[in-house]
């Protein structure tokens, strides 16, 4: 049997954060493309980290932040506007600075974020990795509808298919610089999930956290055999490699990134790391989304250089969509 992996290498724009509406437009029309001609097969269609991000400032109802040429700029045009909201998300949550932003839009945001995934997963019959986005510990009730439970904020990742949502992974390392200073919680390795699914089962580690010997080990002693690594690398794609300048950033990516870290493992056999493009908010995230097996665990992807890439996006600036059909995993 054969399933489809899907990843989407989403360009984002202030467009696409508009409303909730054209955000679920447009999560829809990705997943469409990613999907078409698979009718009848097991779909998985990831998208990039940060993908969520945005709706913070959607939910503010506030379109001009969306176009600021920062994200500090954004904040400070909220803070200029939404003070007395911040103040008392503040004292009623216990959360102050970026956490005060968070308990203030986070409930809106959630409800942006996971309607349109599962809404596009309702549509299409796939199971989405819906990227992540900075969001308090959300649910719904019927006493008390869609309601904070925990204002501690996370970079988390939701998985959802047609039934609606089936797991959530935060993430556990953070990288120097913004993530650090964002206000953010951290994820625990002891969270990680394995979630079964029509492709098997499926486990997420975001972005920086697939790096790691810690959580790629984890997750394949739980079992996992199809592995989401939702990226945003807010850099050059080929600028000279921070740790050692004589490699190049894309390259590490392609040689110790998690086509490497698949290799010979128990359970994992397929990786799928889509990346974030675009500019938007002073980001300019750069990434070649692909697609990777275990080589020896598949018999697949053995005579690519280096092996194990079994598809991947042309270029690091654009657009794209990346699949291929694979045979599911056993």
């Amino acid at each position: 049997m054969e399933i489809l992996l899907a990843c989407v290498q989403m360009a984002w724009s202030a467009g696409d954060y508009a409303s909730g509406d054209a955000f679920a437009e447009r999560v829809l029309e990705l997943t469409q493309r990613a999907t078409e001609g698979a009718a009848g097969i097991p779909a998985l269609v990831a998208f990039p980290e940060l993908v969520g991000l945005p709706l913070l400032l959607c939910a503010s109802d506030d379109q001009e932040a969306l176009r600021a040429p920062s994200v500090d700029a954004a904040m400070a045009r909220l803070a200029r506007r939404h003070l007395g909201r911040w103040h008392a998300s503040a004292w009623r949550h216990r959360r102050f600075g970026m956490g005060a932003v968070y308990a203030t839009y986070g409930v809106a945001a959630h409800r942006a974020y996971v309607g349109a995934f599962v809404g596009a997963a309702r549509a299409t019959g796939a199971t989405i990795v819906a990227g992540s986005a900075f969001l308090p510990d959300v649910d719904e009730e019927p006493s008390s509808g869609m309601h904070l439970v925990d204002a501690r904020t996370r970079n988390v990742s939701y998985v959802v298919g047609p039934g609606g949502t089936l797991g959530r992974t935060a993430k556990v390392h953070f990288t120097r610089g913004r993530e650090r200073r964002s206000g953010l919680h951290r994820g625990r390795l002891d969270d990680l999930q394995a979630l079964h699914t029509p492709l098997g089962r499926i486990g997420v580690a975001v972005c920086l956290d697939a790096f790691y010997e810690g959580v790629v080990g984890t997750l394949d002693g739980r079992g996992v055999q199809i592995l989401v690594q939702p990226s945003a690398n807010d850099a050059p794609w080929d600028r000279p490699w921070p740790a050692d300048p004589s490699r190049r950033e894309g390259d590490v990516w392609l040689q110790e990134g998690l086509r490497a870290q698949l290799q010979g493992r128990t359970n994992l056999r397929y990786g799928v790391n889509p990346m974030l493009v675009g500019d938007l908010l002073g980001m300019r995230p750069r990434g070649r989304s692909s697609i990777v097996a275990n080589v020896a665990a598949t018999g697949l992807g053995g005579g690519s250089d280096p092996p194990g890439i079994l598809a991947i996006a042309p270029d690091a600036e654009g657009e794209a969509i990346v699949r291929v059909r694979v045979p599911i995993p056993t």
